[in-house]
């Protein structure tokens, strides 16, 4: 059987073990972040306490986008898509 959907690795510009977090304005804080979403959030970031001020993707794809500090997830297909799943699920 042939695999479908999206194959394309995706790339990091950073070292993904590293303690990666976003700065979430309404929380007024620092959260960590997984890799996916660290390198998707259109905020303000850091890795192991310095900024970051790497490229940013929308989320699931290398498609890179233009910076404009919303502090959310760079939206893309994909991240719709999982939006959609969790709504039919109840979250």
């Amino acid at each position: 059987m042939e695999k479908t959907g999206f194959l394309e690795k995706l790339k990091y510009d950073f070292n993904t073990t590293a303690n990666l977090e976003v700065y979430l304005p309404n929380l007024k804080n620092w959260y960590r972040a997984t890799g996916n979403d660290f390198r998707s959030f259109d905020g303000a970031r850091r890795v192991n306490g310095e900024d970051y001020k790497g490229p940013l993707y929308a989320y699931g794809t290398n498609e890179q986008t233009p910076f404009t500090n919303t502090s959310q997830l760079t939206s893309s297909e994909i991240l719709n898509n999982r939006k959609l799943i969790s709504k039919k699920r109840g979250i």
